[in-house]
């Protein structure tokens, strides 16, 4: 644009038929504001550029916080599912613990229970005693189905838990059952 001006300015003065001095006056002026506005377009572009490198600085700089703050919040997140994950363990064995111990109270009195039977059929009639000695066959299994079931609740999940205490259950309420019917057929 500035050039266009000092052209169109030298045409102007060819026209009109001013001296050279004038001309040459004239041309001075003319280049010297083409400078000064050329320099001042530099200065605004090197200003520019310069704001860009430090907009970028910072676009940069803003990054690397928002990834340190997410590491550092999953960092968080890790540290806490890792100490629920142990408290969950910690739960868990103390459950299996607690029903395992529960399971071999139950198994221990269900025991003392058929050696009293055994004990009341040893001075029983003849007769008597081959019916509790029939109904005594089907105790040792059931016993050993219980310590199996009892033995099993120490790898069972959170998930299989409940299932493997109902089944030692229900295999020691078996077994009681099978002992309440030697025992009634005692006098």
């Amino acid at each position: 644009m500035v050039t266009r001006l000092s052209l169109a300015l030298t045409i102007v003065l060819t026209l009109v038929g001013c001296d050279d001095k004038a001309k040459a006056e004239l041309q001075r002026k003319t280049d010297e504001r083409i400078a000064k506005v050329e320099a001042e377009a530099q200065e605004k572009v090197a200003a520019a550029e310069k704001k860009v490198v430090e907009l970028q600085g910072q676009l940069v700089e803003a990054g690397t916080q928002a990834k340190a703050e997410a590491d550092e919040e999953v960092s968080k997140a890790k540290g806490e599912a890792d100490k629920l994950a142990a408290e969950a363990a910690s739960a868990l064995k103390k459950a299996r613990a607690a029903y395992k111990e529960n399971e071999r109270h139950e198994l221990t009195a269900a025991l003392k229970e058929l050696d009293e039977v055994k004990a009341k059929a040893q001075t029983a009639q003849a007769k008597v005693k081959t019916q509790v000695d029939q109904a005594l066959k089907d105790i040792g299994p059931k016993k050993e189905a219980v310590r199996k079931d009892i033995d099993a609740i120490d790898t069972a999940t959170l998930e299989t838990l409940k299932a493997a205490k109902a089944k030692a259950d229900q295999a020691l309420a078996q077994l009681k059952q099978a002992i309440h019917a030697a025992r009634a057929k005692l006098p």
